[in-house]
């Protein structure tokens, strides 16, 4: 289940980068943490002190909902709901569309879009 504490949380991080994708050209794939600190759906999610390099692993293979779920991470979260997220991240290349894809998200599942304080 989405919680809105969760979705306020990827909400609120993604407006804070300004909608833009955490996208690495050099890999040419999205990451939970990219350059110039941007942090996917996900990511945002992610406390400082529980992620792990590995998770952006291209090489062995990117974390997806199961790897999450064995580290005891997003145990809330469907697959479906997941990849929902993620891919309103990873398939949104300009802001209005990953903002709009947001939007969408919390009206699907009746939550809140949150405002800045």
């Amino acid at each position: 289940m989405i919680t809105q504490e969760l979705f306020d949380t990827i909400y609120l991080g993604l407006q804070a980068q300004g909608w833009q994708r955490s996208f690495s050209t050099r890999r040419d794939l999205c990451m939970y943490r990219g350059p110039e600190g941007r942090k996917c759906a996900i990511g945002q999610a992610i406390p400082d002190d529980e992620y792990d390099r590995a998770m952006d692993d291209d090489v062995a293979g990117v974390f997806n909902c199961d790897d999450f779920h064995r580290r005891d991470m997003f145990l809330n979260l469907t697959k479906e709901q997941f990849n929902e997220l993620q891919y309103a991240h990873d398939n949104s290349s300009e802001p209005d569309e990953m903002h709009a894809a947001f939007k969408g998200i919390a009206s699907k599942y009746g939550l809140t879009v949150p405002v800045l304080p």
